[in-house]
């Protein structure tokens, strides 16, 4: 039985939340797959040992027995690339790699591997994508994000790089799709891919609640300091605002689920951002005081019995909030309504039949 890598276009097309559905699939199936990332590049401190966070993220959520090291052979420290360059050498990264696929296939008949950005990241010490599924004599399912000529862009400089090293590409697993353009992106892109060789495995929507994250993962990401409402730091975040204007104007932008970012001296728009979160229908959301302003000491009390979590920053405003762009956190242990619902979306739109023949051939 050969391996199955599940590799991506790029960083965020969702690869880890597809692979977290497909190990629950297996699951459901009464499998038993393992998991391994050969390369990984955000690693955290799990079992004295230096471990991918999305093997650990793995590990957690399907208890399971695998040593973490087996599950994340390589862990991209500092310096690693600099030292790879002086003094390039992939073999001994390579044996890693294979000690752990062969562990790994005494406990598993079936073993998911993950890679890490796209096919040729990790090209600068010798494992790209590429030649880690090369490595592995692995059978390659691609991720991609929504839409039509971009994705389908890079699903050809992706298999440009795994047929150069003669790596067999599946299929394409097409995540993100807005449910508006749903039917008519899954056609095109369908008749697209097989123009360069390839097939759609599934095609997923596009799932709010996915992309949502907690005023706890912003103080952890961006070390804010937590003022108060430490009980709510799991509160989540779906809107932004910048309370620049008067308080009159503040309260309309201000809904369920909301982030306000304003100066800490700003006592008018802090009052005002309490009262209306505190009345809204679910209490989340937060604050973010910025500019290194403590506030005041009379509306300190205030703040500590609403149960909004207040963070704080030294940074301005403009900083803190142009952090706010495009962000994407990853899918923690914690996060179960997030897991359950990638449970239902693999298994509802991803074509799980061919995907379980080919994990299992």
């Amino acid at each position: 039985m050969k391996p199955i890598y599940i590799a991506a276009t790029l960083q965020d097309c969702g690869k880890t939340s597809v692979t977290l559905g497909l190990m629950q699939l297996l699951h459901d199936r009464k499998f038993d797959p393992g998991y391994c990332k050969p390369v990984g590049q955000h690693y955290v401190r799990y079992q004295d040992k230096n471990i991918d966070k999305d093997s650990v993220l793995m590990h957690q959520v399907f208890n399971m027995q695998d040593e973490p090291c087996l599950m994340s052979p390589i862990a991209i420290e500092r310096d690693f690339t600099r030292k790879f360059i002086n003094n390039p050498n992939a073999g001994p990264l390579e044996k890693e790699i294979l000690h752990s696929r062969d562990e790994l296939f005494k406990s598993h008949k079936i073993v998911l591997f993950e890679g890490t950005g796209h096919a040729g990241v990790g090209s600068c010490f010798g494992l790209s994508n590429a030649r880690v599924a090369q490595l592995l004599n692995a059978k390659v399912v691609v991720v991609t994000a929504g839409g039509i000529g971009k994705p389908i862009d890079e699903i050809a400089l992706s298999l440009s790089l795994f047929r150069e090293h003669n790596v067999e590409v599946l299929g394409v697993i097409l995540n993100k799709v807005l449910p508006e353009k749903y039917d008519m992106v899954k056609d095109v892109v369908s008749r697209g891919l097989k123009l360069f060789g390839t097939k759609l495995l599934g095609a997923i929507p596009y799932e709010h609640i996915l992309s949502t994250y907690t005023v706890g993962q912003l103080a952890e990401e961006f070390k804010y300091n937590v003022l108060c409402g430490q009980d709510a730091l799991s509160n989540p975040v779906e809107h932004t605002v910048v309370a620049a204007m008067e308080p009159q104007n503040v309260v309309r932008h201000i809904r369920d689920n909301t982030l306000v970012i304003m100066p800490g001296d700003r006592i008018d728009n802090i009052l005002v951002s309490i009262l209306v979160l505190s009345r809204q229908t679910t209490l989340g959301g937060g604050l973010i005081l910025t500019g290194g302003f403590e506030p005041h000491p009379t509306i300190e009390p205030l703040l500590k019995s609403s149960n909004i979590p207040v963070l704080t920053s030294a940074d301005d405003t403009f900083t803190v909030s142009a952090r706010m762009k495009d962000l994407g956190f990853k899918i923690q242990t914690y996060d179960t309504a997030k897991i359950a619902r990638l449970h239902q979306l693999v298994a509802e739109y991803a074509d799980a039949d061919a995907l379980i023949k080919i994990l299992t051939e």
